[in-house]
């Protein structure tokens, strides 16, 4: 256990060692008394040291001396004793400790002595000073001279073992404690620990499958969407993978399994039973359901997303049966990182995530609005070719406000009203720093239905440090925008020589606003003057400095104009006089009959731009627009009209869906390697759109090319991206691609079926 010395040698020297050189430590069968020991060493030493402390002033020292006496201990002098004493615990973690014993003369015959040596006594059992530390604590006086001073020193071993124990479970429990506080710090957004938090992630991968073919099982590729094939596996593979049986013996061609999917969606009447259907099969196998999307994207598209996706948003809780995306609640905050850890795929290249507060016009519909990231990511793969396991559809409940929704049984989400105030946005914080830190910085977060005031105010945040932009702000804006152009060729007119009139102020309007005004900027405007010809109705009229009714935030502000009040938008169009009228309000036939009249009357070829949706919510129909305007308009709309016959004329009006630009922006980022997208990305993709609307197009009514060409509209639109990134520095994938269309092409999914089985090769 341990050796004992005097102080005049080196406290911290082991002095018993076997014959090999080893140090001994006293065990049962080689321990003495400390005492007999101390005897035995001092007759061999000859010696006893004294030890006189002076602390007269503030250095303290020590001085030693050596001297020979005949007794064991002189009655002038006291003797240290030093034990250092090194054993095993439980858990073979090696102790070492020192004790340190003084002893006075052994004979002291005064009265006050012998009380205070009891004293002692009582007060300190043992009286052993016990140093665990670098620094040789003070010692009592009191020799180890006996068996008593033996146990006595034993049990002073057993309390300090059982201190060390303790101090290690404060240190186990400080350290719990300490992960706790750094997971709650994840959520502030000053904390430094978030900042330089560990990633799972830097920089960019590759765009292969990240396939392990030993690790698949038979099994898997049967039942995984992800790698099932269904009936198209042939013989071989089924044979090869073990899963032969397990599937009837026919063998089909993916073009039948594609017409047996089309079959089974004209035998359903109801859309929401169609989307069910299509959802359903997105989830048995993921490349017949891309498929199946492509193989008339402009009838499948309305099914998947607008007009359908609103009801089965509103229904969701109801049609609710297989996980889709990820839903992270309010609940959740502090442990974000640790949620998103959960999801089975680590290399997530975009996500798109809402909280459900404003789901297209429909309002608050809480973790119900999760069928709007599940189809937007559906038409990043559709229409874009991003690979399905590389996106993300995310839920953030933060509760609902709709009472409706609150008091159906039904409802899948966090019953509670909406968190709001520093808790919402540092639970939104602590979000994006966790899908930055679990994902790569190159991640694309894509903002979807967020309320008006969040919108805006969180684009504006994160917008500079991170890969992220808001579809319902700057999408809706650039397919607008896109529109204008086009229609411009009809009337041979740049943007500045029109006036714009937008009935609403809310995300799409001011988005819509804010680009036009940076594309009339482009054409030579300053920006008063751009913001002169761009005037904005909402709730209380005219946006107009100082309006009396007041409700003017920071963002309407920017469109104020000098004017006196004006309180109806028929009004507005009197006064105004503008050439292009639109709709981004979310009010169903707010353009009526007299509106569009008068809008006839001030334009030869006026512009009509119903753009909200669902259907429902139209400012007007493509009908009403013919009509009223007696067939003299340019239309477009945000949900999908069937052609017009007006005079004999066929329209075929276009729409302007958002799905023209999202798919399209976010592969060129992603493929470029983007850290974050500029308002000029929408500019850009806007341009490029406008300029693949060709003569025949604008012939039939149509400002949009057709969407049986969306595909290669996306690529188009990416292609003019990547080249935007590379030429203003903003791209990090290296070397620059000389083809970039033909780079873009290899990045995309592939609809093809792969191979089950490994390719083999002659040895």
């Amino acid at each position: 256990m341990g050796n004992s010395s005097s102080i005049c040698a080196d406290r911290n020297v082991i002095t018993n060692f076997d014959e090999n050189g080893t140090p001994v430590y006293p065990t049962a069968n080689n321990s003495q008394s400390p005492s007999s020991y101390s005897r035995g060493k001092e007759r061999e030493l000859g010696c006893y040291t004294k030890r006189n402390s002076n602390s007269n002033n503030n250095n303290s020292h020590e001085r030693e001396s050596q001297s020979c006496c005949s007794s064991r201990v002189c009655k002038n002098h006291t003797t240290t004793t030093t034990t250092t004493l090194e054993y095993e615990l439980s858990n073979f973690a090696k102790l070492t400790t020192r004790i340190t014993t003084q002893s006075a003369a052994e004979v002291d015959t005064s009265p006050h002595t012998d009380t205070e040596t009891h004293r002692d006594r009582d007060s300190n059992p043992g009286n052993i000073a016990l140093a665990t530390d670098l620094e040789l604590p003070k010692g009592l006086p009191l020799s180890l001279s006996s068996r008593h001073h033996w146990n006595q020193l034993q049990s002073s071993l057993h309390a300090l073992h059982h201190q060390q124990q303790q101090q290690q479970q404060q240190l186990r429990s400080y350290s719990s404690t300490s992960e706790t506080n750094l997971e709650d710090k994840m959520s502030k957004p000053d904390s430094k620990l978030d900042k330089y938090a560990q990633r799972d992630r830097l920089g960019l991968w590759g765009t292969g499958d990240n396939e392990v073919v030993g690790s698949l099982s038979g099994f898997t590729r049967l039942l995984d969407k992800r790698y099932s094939k269904g009936l198209a596996f042939t013989h071989e593979e089924r044979q090869q993978l073990g899963i032969h049986g397990m599937l009837p013996y026919v063998v089909r061609e993916p073009s039948e399994q594609v017409e047996h999917c089309r079959a089974l969606l004209a035998r359903l009447d109801q859309d929401l039973d169609k989307y069910m259907y299509l959802i359903s099969l997105s989830e048995r196998n993921e490349r017949l359901f891309y498929n199946v999307l492509s193989s008339d994207i402009g009838y499948m598209m309305p099914l998947v997303y607008t007009p359908t996706v609103g009801l089965a948003c509103q229904r969701y809780s109801l049609i609710h049966q297989n996980a889709k995306g990820m839903f992270i609640s309010i609940k959740d905050k502090g442990h974000i990182y640790d949620v998103l850890k959960n999801w089975p795929e680590t290399d997530v290249r975009a996500i798109v995530v809402t909280d459900g507060e404003r789901i297209l016009g429909l309002g608050d519909l809480g973790a119900n609005g999760m069928g709007i990231p599940v189809g937007k990511l559906s038409l990043y793969t559709a229409l874009a070719g991003i690979k399905p396991s590389q996106c993300l559809p995310i839920t953030l409940d933060v509760g609902t406000n709709t009472e409706s929704i609150l008091e159906d049984p039904l409802y899948i989400g966090l019953r509670e009203r909406r968190a709001t105030g520093d808790l919402y946005d540092e639970f939104i914080d602590e979000f994006m720093h966790a899908c930055v830190r679990r994902f790569g910085q190159n991640c694309l977060i894509q903002f979807e239905d967020f309320a008006n005031a969040n919108a805006f105010r969180l684009l504006s945040k994160y917008r500079d440090s991170f890969c992220t932009f808001n579809d319902d702000i700057q999408g809706t804006a650039s397919v607008a925008v896109a529109g204008l152009l086009a229609s411009l060729k009809i009337k041979k007119t740049q943007l500045k020589d029109n006036t714009l009139l937008f009935l609403g102020a809310g995300e799409a309007a001011l988005g819509i606003a804010n680009l036009c005004l940076m594309a009339m900027k482009v054409e030579g405007l300053t920006e008063e003057e751009a913001k002169a010809r761009i005037w904005m109705v909402d709730s209380r009229g005219v946006i107009t400095r100082d309006r009396p009714k007041g409700g003017l935030t920071e963002h309407k502000l920017h469109f104020a104009q000098l004017h006196e009040p004006i309180d109806t938008l028929a009004e507005a169009v009197r006064k105004v006089r503008p050439n292009v009228l639109i709709g981004a309000a979310a009010q169903g036939g707010a353009f009526n009959q007299e509106i569009l009249e008068l809008m006839a009357d001030i334009n030869e070829t006026p512009i009509i731009f119903a753009l909200s949706n669902p259907t429902s919510k139209a400012e007007c129909t493509a009908e009403e627009a013919y009509t009223y305007t007696k067939g003299r308009c340019i239309f477009a709309s945000g949900s999908p009209f069937a052609p017009v016959t007006y005079n004999n004329k066929k329209f075929y009006p276009g729409q302007g869906n958002n799905s023209y630009i999202f798919p399209g922006v976010a592969l060129g980022v992603l493929c470029a390697g983007m850290l974050n997208i500029p308002e000029q990305v929408f500019l850009v993709a806007a341009e490029r759109l406008a300029e693949l609307v060709s003569k025949d197009d604008l012939a039939k009514g149509s400002l949009y090319p057709p969407l049986s060409s969306i595909v290669s509209c996306s690529m188009a639109i990416a292609e003019r991206i990547v080249e935007y990134a590379y030429k203003n520095g903003l791209a990090t994938v290296r070397p620059e691609p000389v083809n970039k269309l033909a780079f873009i092409k290899a990045q995309m999914y592939d609809l093809d079926y792969p191979r089950s089985v490994p390719a083999t090769y002659k040895m």
